[in-house]
């Protein structure tokens, strides 16, 4: 009689090989990012494509280059409007339909811009866009927190950034290839096909919200309350201290993002040049975007977001001082896309990590467009004071890029750090 085999001890759960992070997203929830990645991709090709040819425009309707800048302003001035409003129908209906709508509307109004017939219709067309185009990217990040695994919706949220990078890449390529054959109005209607298949992709094979359809049956809020109100009547502090932040973060951003093309042109540099330095930081931008994520789940929102900015406008200075030097100048371009622009990953975490289900979509489509007031007046703001303090540009990018970012950091002080929350502790306010 063969002796009894003792059965092998359970291993432990600890034991247990985890799977890769990437492995415990199943299909619906990819599809999800890919739907806000998309919007966000084109959402950027739309708008950054004007950054290339604010000089042509100024030439060809005969205005001066600060003037100009202020289409930047335009657009996204009216911003924290579209936000506010898309936001609260998107947490009345669900998130889906908005989006859809918020794509659409960003491209119509791409086309018009460049159908524009004298400098007053184009500031009408871009403060149209700016509306449409608001939601595009809080919609999207209160999709994928909604739909990802909690301990992975931070960097569910860095990689749909990425989509900022790579539109900023799109917008390079089409100024290379497209701009020298159609000029700038050419660079507007790039989008139009790549938008209409992207509705398709998103109406027939994303998922509505789950959070959203749970919430709708145990909603706290009547629905005779317009989420957006009850965003500031309930959360006044929180909106404060918020708004102050993206204000201020946005506002640091875009001395680099909005000029520094115009500030190659000033320089006359060709457009190859212009072309490869300006996707050298939109590759970094893409890759700091992506590993924003990771980094913010390692060492905490406040102290990633915070360290990122501040090492990339530190960055900003050394690119504008080296710009001659191709090589050294194309490291530090990758740099400050990879720390400034890139820390941008982390906005949405922030934002989508301190609002509450029943005020997400309103409050982030409000918090984050009313935040990117300050990027839009950021270029005229630089440029105005470095023509009356006759200061150079390169001056101008680097003093407001480096005071911003100290301010930002002092800022995250105030901000509550929600890294290990669950969704429904902050669902329950305790964000």
């Amino acid at each position: 009689m063969e002796p009894i085999k003792a059965a092998p001890a359970l291993q432990p759960a600890s034991a247990i090989p985890a799977l890769p992070w990437y492995r415990e997203i199943n299909a619906a929830q990819w599809r999800v990012l890919i739907a806000a990645w998309g919007v966000w991709v084109m959402d950027a090709v739309d708008f950054l494509a004007i950054t290339f040819v604010l000089r042509d425009i100024a030439t060809e309707f005969k205005v001066g280059l600060d003037t100009t800048s202020l289409l930047l302003f335009a657009t996204y001035g009216v911003r924290w409007i579209g936000g506010l409003l898309f936001g609260s129908l998107s947490d009345r209906i669900g998130r889906k339909v908005p989006l859809i709508i918020t794509l659409l509307w960003f491209t119509g109004g791409a086309v018009l811009t460049g159908l524009s017939w004298s400098f007053v219709s184009l500031a009408v067309f871009r403060l149209l866009l700016g509306f449409g185009m608001a939601p595009g990217f809080s919609l999207g990040a209160t999709m994928v927190a909604e739909s990802w695994p909690e301990k992975h919706r931070a960097i569910g949220i860095g990689i749909l950034d990425t989509g900022w990078g790579l539109g900023a890449i799109g917008a390079a390529v089409a100024y290379n290839f497209v701009f020298p054959h159609f000029g700038w109005r050419g660079m507007f209607f790039v989008g139009v096909l790549p938008a209409l298949l992207l509705v398709i992709f998103i109406a027939f094979f994303v998922p509505e919200s789950q959070a959203f359809k749970e919430g709708r049956k145990t909603l706290r809020v009547p629905l005779r309350d317009n989420p957006a109100v009850v965003l500031f009547r309930r959360y006044p502090k929180r909106v404060a201290y918020l708004t102050l932040l993206m204000l201020v973060l946005c506002f640091g951003s875009w001395p680099f993002q909005g000029l520094f093309p115009t500030y190659l042109r000033s320089l006359s540099f060709d457009p190859a040049t212009i072309t490869l330095l300006t996707m050298t930081s939109a590759c970094g931008q893409v890759l700091g975007f992506f590993a924003s994520g990771f980094i913010a789940e390692r060492v905490g929102r406040r102290f990633a977001l915070g360290g990122m900015a501040g090492v990339g406008s530190l960055c900003v200075v050394a690119l504008v001082y080296t710009v001659h030097q191709f090589y050294v100048a194309a490291a530090f371009a990758f740099l400050a896309g990879f720390f400034l622009v890139g820390s941008s990953g982390i906005w949405g975490t922030v934002l989508t990590e301190n609002l509450p289900r029943d005020v997400r979509a309103s409050g982030v489509g409000f918090l984050y467009n009313i935040g990117v007031v300050g990027g839009g007046i950021a270029p005229f703001i630089v440029l105005s004071s470095v023509k009356a303090m006759s200061m150079t540009l390169a001056l101008g990018i680097t003093v407001f890029s480096l005071v911003a970012a100290a301010l930002a950091i002092v800022i995250l002080f105030w901000v509550r750090e929600t890294k290990g929350m669950s969704m429904s502790e902050i669902d329950a306010g305790g964000a």
